[in-house]
């Protein structure tokens, strides 16, 4: 029985470790956290994560066409825009606190939540301190609520590096709505050119690919045969 039972925890664990460790569950985190961006929370909903998962996993599982080329021919991912694990604070060079960065004033306002705190850079008047959280939290509302305590004199939430392709989601009543987007064009001068796909995604994981535009992806013949071969998927 105590061997069945340690089974059972060892596979859940590597389960959970294997779906962290996933390119659906990375998207899923960073969708989720878009969603919740102007929440008045740092919680990142765990269902809220797992169900977007579910939806992605769902599109790059269907024998679609469309599908088969957003998650495997042209393998497409969130750009990291929403900030989840870290901020930066500048505080003053006296700031009491600051001889004991493991009981700060952060810790103290928002306790139900582990952070690391180190030192990134010094000056003669101001400390600049790296604040990072182990789970990823709804890093606008940490930040907001950062700014208003004593000694701080500022809040950075550092910005991150768009690729160029990316994936929007909206959430509706039923399920969500899924959109791809991959560019074609020059991403150093703007990615101006950018194709995408959409689908609905239901809650029992059923799919519907609404359809695609954008930028035409014939680069080569096979490109072209491949493109139009999408196109007639959606025409009656």
């Amino acid at each position: 029985m105590l061997k069945l039972l340690f089974s059972i925890l060892f596979f859940s664990a590597w389960s959970l470790c294997q779906a962290q460790d996933s390119p659906y569950y990375n998207d899923a985190i960073q969708l989720a956290a878009r969603l919740v961006v102007n929440n008045l929370s740092a919680d990142i909903p765990e269902h809220l994560v797992y169900s977007i998962e579910d939806a992605l996993v769902a599109v790059a599982e269907s024998p679609s066409v469309a599908a088969r080329s957003v998650s495997h021919k042209y393998d497409i991912h969130t750009s990291p825009i929403a900030n989840t694990n870290n901020v930066r604070i500048i505080v003053g060079k006296e700031t009491k606190w600051l001889k004991d960065l493991s009981k700060s004033p952060i810790h103290k306002m928002l306790p139900a939540y582990t952070f690391d705190i180190k030192m990134a850079e010094e000056t003669d008047s101001y400390i600049v301190l790296d604040v990072s959280s182990q789970t990823p939290l709804n890093m606008k509302f940490v930040a907001n609520e950062l700014s208003i305590l004593d000694d701080i004199w500022m809040v950075e939430l550092p910005s991150n590096h768009m690729d160029g392709n990316d994936i929007k989601l909206r959430k509706i009543n039923e399920g969500f709505i899924i959109t791809y987007s991959y560019k074609t064009g020059n991403c150093s001068t703007g990615c101006e050119e950018t194709h995408y796909w959409e689908f609905g995604v239901e809650p029992d994981g059923s799919i519907t690919f609404i359809g695609e535009h954008g930028s035409d992806l014939a680069n080569s013949k096979t490109d072209e045969e491949y493109f139009f071969t999408l196109l007639e998927e959606i025409r009656p």
